[in-house]
């Protein structure tokens, strides 16, 4: 395979979509011959913000989101997550510290803190009033496995 292969999803953006989402990926990735495993580090970091997206953006009641994702062949995997919820930059987050006891840490940032170690890039944009946060994950010279 040469050419980027995409995958287009329209959410509601509730926490109870995300499994039939996640099948959707699996086929897709399946029916496009993805390299084994390539998405298992992807779908862990979509996991994560498209639950932060239902949980906070829209407070568990659903709004709309949008995924796209892309594999550049040979090895490389591209995620955008668009959402309509209040202007939030999840890259502007504090990375947590670590080395504070768990009963002492603030709740949350933890997940957003993950995804920042796995992906190769991560960033965030407000059109209008939409967020917009692109990540992606190559696993060609990747260090972070």
């Amino acid at each position: 395979m040469k050419n980027p292969v995409s995958l287009r999803c329209d959410l509601h953006g509730t926490v109870q979509e995300l499994p039939a989402f996640f099948e959707r990926l699996d086929g897709w990735a399946e029916a496009a011959d993805l390299p084994p495993g390539l998405t298992t580090k992807l779908g862990l970091m979509l996991d994560e913000l498209l639950t932060n997206v239902a949980m906070h953006a829209y407070g568990g009641q659903g709004g709309p989101v949008s995924v796209e994702v892309e594999f550049v062949p040979p090895q490389a995997l591209q995620a955008v997550i668009r959402d309509r919820g209040p202007a939030f930059d999840p890259t502007g987050l504090p990375a947590p510290d670590l080395d504070i006891a768990l009963e002492e840490r603030d709740i949350g940032g933890l997940g957003v803190h993950f995804v920042r170690r796995l992906a190769d890039r991560f960033s965030y944009r407000r059109e209008g009033d939409c967020n917009e946060v692109t990540l992606g994950y190559s696993s060609v010279g990747n260090t972070r496995r």
